[in-house]
């Protein structure tokens, strides 16, 4: 056996981290692991930590058929690769971040949720820190956040969405089925996008690491989401 492979228990389940190298001789080896070991893990909820490396959707899918045939569950693609993100999302997968440095992962998702008056329901929340993986901003008026909304946070406005900084996280402006609603960033490239009852996703021909960051700014436009550049009003002036 080699080090490619790590299992940890966590409260949450367990967290498999797979090394560097060819897949396939790791994936080999996760299942000899798996027939030796998998009667301490059933019916454990499985977290698959793969950090930069690029995994199509077959890959992940087959990781997935690895734990079902040993009675586990994969819920959650732990990555930075947009490849992988996009892979595991169509899949239905949950999405977190690497921990950080020195930092330990919160157990549970971080919610700051507010609550304001009746009288205050189209007035603006200000968010004045980056928005990390497994939290959730949420407010019945407008959300404008100072700083990145990381992949795997989550951004969920009654009114408009702010953000002045990287938007990589999930978003939804007009979450109670406004569709005047719109999305503003300083660099647009959210993982999911919703205005109203309408979703977009990134284009998978779209490579996030050639283009070049732009303000951009969606709404909708003839019952489909639009970006452009945000240089110019979308509503009647």
């Amino acid at each position: 056996m080699t080090n490619n492979i790590s299992i940890k228990g966590t409260r949450e389940g367990l967290t498999i981290t797979l090394g560097q190298g060819e897949l396939d001789p790791i994936l080999e080896e996760l299942g000899q692991r798996l027939q030796t070991q998998g009667a301490f893990f059933r019916q454990g909820q499985v977290a698959l930590q793969v950090d930069n490396r690029e995994m199509a959707e077959k890959e992940i899918g087959h990781v997935r058929e690895l734990l079902v045939a040993h009675e586990m569950l994969l819920r959650t693609v732990i990555t930075t690769n947009i490849i992988t993100q996009r892979s595991a999302d169509a899949l239905g997968l949950r999405l977190a971040e690497p921990p950080r440095p020195k930092e330990t992962a919160a157990p549970h998702p971080q919610i700051e949720t507010t609550t304001p008056r009746s009288s205050d329901q189209q007035r603006g929340v200000l968010v004045h820190h980056m928005v990390r993986s497994g939290q959730v901003i949420r407010h019945t008026g407008h959300i404008i956040v100072i700083g990145d909304v990381n992949t795997g946070a989550e951004i969920i406005a009654g009114g408009d969405v702010v953000i002045w900084g990287r938007l990589r996280g999930i978003v939804h402006a007009g979450s109670s089925g406004n569709r005047e609603a719109v999305v503003c960033a300083l660099d647009l490239s959210p993982l999911q996008l919703r205005i109203g009852d309408l979703i977009a996703r990134p284009d998978e021909d779209d490579d996030d690491q050639s283009r070049t960051p732009w303000p951009e700014i969606a709404h909708v436009q003839n019952d489909a989401i639009v970006v452009e550049p945000w240089n110019r009003p979308t509503r009647g002036t």
